[in-house]
């Protein structure tokens, strides 16, 4: 029996089931398109150099440490936030400074200095979601982006006189390249929220939380 019979209703019986598989696969077709495929959110955190990294260039330096916000875009993949590979674009702003001495070297003068780090970012991220399927889950991933730094220094050298010392100066704008390695725990709530406890290094180690609204 051929198609043309079918749907001409020739076979009763088999145009019931043609009928029936068409509802079946339309709604199915819906179910996948009522899935949510976005979401947009923050994220906030501290956001620095630990003071281990910093010891492995210079032989004596200030902590650096300050904070990040970012507003993000979540993309999910064909089951939603329930997928195991999703994408998240970030834009971010990051500042970080310190103040004490600095010498790069043991035998070099101590410098009495100030200084600083931001950045504004922008980067493309994919997330690895372990067992997704779970409302609290684990997750890793990896990115790449571009964005500008802006370092700035000032001081003057310990065995100086401060008052008559002139000032050593460093001001520099730059573009940079960003890598993103992010791992942490997800929380999918009733898939319309995700809360994120992250840690990671963006140039620069950072640790937070932040939510987005899923739709």
């Amino acid at each position: 029996m051929n198609l043309k019979n079918i749907i001409a209703g020739k076979c009763p019986c088999r145009m019931i089931t043609f009928v029936v598989v068409v509802l079946l696969s339309g709604s199915s077709l819906l179910a996948v398109d009522d899935i949510p495929r976005w979401g947009v959110g923050m994220k906030f955190g501290g956001f620095g150099v630990p003071n281990f990294l910093l010891d492995e260039f210079a032989y004596e330096h200030p902590t650096l440490s300050g904070f990040a916000a970012s507003f993000e875009v979540r993309s999910y993949g064909v089951k939603g936030p329930r997928s195991s590979i999703g994408a998240l674009f970030s834009l971010e702003y990051s500042n970080m400074s310190g103040k004490g001495f600095w010498r790069e070297d043991e035998n070099n003068r101590q410098l009495d200095v100030e200084g600083g780090l931001s950045q504004v970012n922008l980067t493309a991220t994919v997330l690895i979601g372990i067992l997704p399927s779970y409302v609290v889950h684990p997750y890793i991933g990896f990115g790449l982006g571009v964005g500008r730094a802006y370092v700035w220094s000032e001081g003057y050298y310990t065995d100086e006189d401060p008052l008559l010392a002139e000032k050593e100066t460093y001001v520099k704008s730059l573009i940079v390249p960003v890598v993103h390695i992010p791992i942490g725990i997800m929380i999918n709530i009733r898939n319309k929220v995700e809360v994120r406890i992250e840690i990671g290094f963006k140039n620069g180690i950072y640790l937070g939380g932040g939510a987005a609204y899923i739709f």
